[in-house]
């Protein structure tokens, strides 16, 4: 029940090149995992034609950033999205980042077959033939058929053998919940793509001009954010419309306001006697939903919720007809209206979200991972992957001249185009945006920007907080240093990692046989009981008709099969 993104699409739009590059970066890094960009670049040739031609590794491969001498091949699959950039003369079987690995590391990389779309459908034919090249990339739904036919490659020696010190850091910076959904039976069978889980921070964003206006507190308390709402339903909008307190569309977005109240709807929460349950049957959800009625009766929502999108419940934002909304880290882009003409139109302020007691709010996250690499059992240097994914750790921690091409091409810096896409393994930072809330709010503090390192995402959200401090009110300058200023929403996600206030899905594995049949149906459901109890046309007490019926409607073995997963994941 997370927040839509459509508003990162206007984020994408109002910058300049190197601020779109980072926005699209991060935008990447927040998809989770069902994103196009993150599924479909993969590969996946076959194991045993394609079967590597180079010799035994040398003693320097066996080095996790050594290079093979003579060099390997290695043969992969992929999905090249339509904005894929190459420099002139290039392309996705020829190009300078594949030659920087096979200089670098003695790895020609070669594929077998590339798509621009229904990778998915490929890649099944490939797997149903046993088809498939020395290393490619897989859904979560995939990797267990690919386990139980004994496709792929135990990597657990490998694993431990080849993943430099840095790689193996980076895959245990939460907990190692990620890495851990690649393990079965206390085997490694998969590289996952890992992303930040801390990225789905929830936040509250208010118009600090109207808290000011109507003197009111900030959203500190759960009871401070239903005074705000209360008054911001009947302040005066000067003839632009009846007004609203929190805004609030079809998609819900209430997963920070639920997180207030100690409830983890759509997650898999621990129960008293330690099983998992489904965070939506929690009979304190009523509580929380009657408030949510009482708000709608009192016209503190939009009685048009429940038929409109993300893009036209902002509008009343725009029209200066809501002020308090729950939103990611990234929302201040869903604001396009708050600058106009190098002015401040909308003072907007982002808080931790308010608890009902005394007890902080978590922030509902995930470990769950969509895609993974995987190294075909017949594959005769498997260490090369790994070495593949330490080169590109290498540079997300220490970028340099030399391996900037990974990111950047021939150019060697940001140009905005869509280079890095071209690595055959890439995987997602879980703390960069964490690490910014600490480092670019000292660097705006103290003027020294050298504690940014060499990051372009990072540099460029600087520049620009940077630039609106010093008087140049541009929208992606505000935009920018409400996510990255002294009390932006990066900071908020670092105070929050410090005090682990994230409450993680205990369920992280593929989705179950069942839920694959019912979870579309099952969400539907729940979506609309929440909707109509919302706007009354529901008693609250219908909610306990609801848990019957999602039990009895595949709720049940769905719970049993969650449960059976989590045993052996113990």
């Amino acid at each position: 029940m997370k927040s839509g993104g459509a508003s990162m699409k206007r984020y994408a739009k109002g910058g300049s090149a190197a601020l779109l590059s980072a926005v699209l970066l991060t935008l990447t890094a927040c998809s989770g995992q069902s994103g196009t960009k993150t599924t479909e670049n993969s590969a996946s040739p076959n194991p045993s034609t394609s079967a590597t031609t180079g010799t035994s590794p040398s003693p320097k491969a066996a080095d996790p950033l050594g290079k093979y001498d003579p060099p390997i091949e290695m043969t992969t699959i992929r999905s090249m999205g339509p904005e894929q950039a190459f420099d002139p003369g290039e392309n996705i079987d020829k190009n300078i980042i594949y030659d920087y690995y096979e200089q670098k590391l003695g790895i020609k990389l070669k594929n077998k077959w590339t798509v621009t779309n229904d990778y998915s459908s490929k890649l099944k034919i490939a797997i149903a033939s046993n088809d498939l090249p020395d290393f490619y990339r897989v859904s979560a739904a995939d990797l267990p058929t690919l386990i139980e036919n004994d496709m792929i490659m135990d990597l657990t020696s490998v694993w431990d053998k080849t993943a430099s010190k840095d790689t193996k850091s980076e895959f245990m910076k939460d907990g190692g919940r990620q890495l851990k959904t690649a393990t079965f039976n206390g085997k490694l069978m998969a590289i996952p793509v890992t992303n930040s889980p801390y990225n789905q921070i929830d936040l509250v964003w208010a118009r600090k001009d109207w808290l000011k206006e109507l003197n009111l507190p900030e959203p500190k308390t759960m009871a401070d954010l239903l005074k705000i709402s209360e008054a911001f339903a009947k302040r005066d909008t000067g003839g632009k419309g009846k007004p609203f307190g929190l805004s609030l569309s079809k998609s819900l977005g209430l997963s920070g306001f639920f997180a207030g109240y100690h409830l983890y709807p759509q997650q898999w929460v621990k129960d008293a006697s330690g099983n998992l349950q489904y965070g939506s049957l929690d009979p304190k959800m009523k509580t929380a939903l009657k408030q949510l009625q009482d708000m709608f009766k009192a016209g503190q929502i939009d009685p048009e919720f429940g038929v409109k999108d993300d893009d036209k419940a902002l509008e009343l934002i725009a029209n200066d007809r809501v002020g308090l909304i729950y939103g990611e880290f990234w929302h201040s882009a869903a604001f396009g209206s708050a600058v106009k003409d190098d002015k401040l139109m909308q003072d907007w302020g982002v808080y931790p979200i308010p608890s009902v007691d005394d007890k902080p709010a978590l922030s509902p996250t995930s470990a769950a991972v969509g895609n993974f690499y995987v190294v075909n059992k017949k594959a005769k240097n498997p260490e090369a992957v790994v070495k593949l994914l330490n080169e590109w750790i290498d540079y997300s921690l220490h970028p340099t001249d030399e391996n900037s091409v990974l990111v950047f091409g021939k150019a060697k810096k940001d140009t905005g185009k869509f280079f890095w896409e071209i690595n055959p393994v890439v995987v997602y930072s879980m703390d960069d945006n964490v690490q910014s809330g600490e480092l670019i709010p000292k660097a705006l503090q103290t003027g020294d920007a050298s504690i940014l390192g060499k990051g372009v995402d990072r540099n460029a959200r600087y520049e620009a907080a940077k630039q609106y401090k010093e008087g140049k009110v541009t929208l992606p300058n505000w935009l920018q240093y409400m996510i990255a200023g002294e009390n932006g929403s990066m900071a908020m996600m670092f105070d929050a990692y410090k005090k682990n206030l994230f409450n993680f899905d205990e369920f992280y594995g593929a989705p179950t046989p069942t839920m694959g049949d019912k979870s579309s149906v099952l969400m539907a459901k729940e979506a609309e009981i929440i909707t109509k109890i919302i706007m009354g046309s529901l008693s609250v007490d219908e909610y306990d008709t609801f848990i019957s019926d999602w039990k009895k409607l595949g709720g049940d073995k769905i719970t049993a099969e969650v449960n059976d997963w989590y045993k052996k994941m113990k």
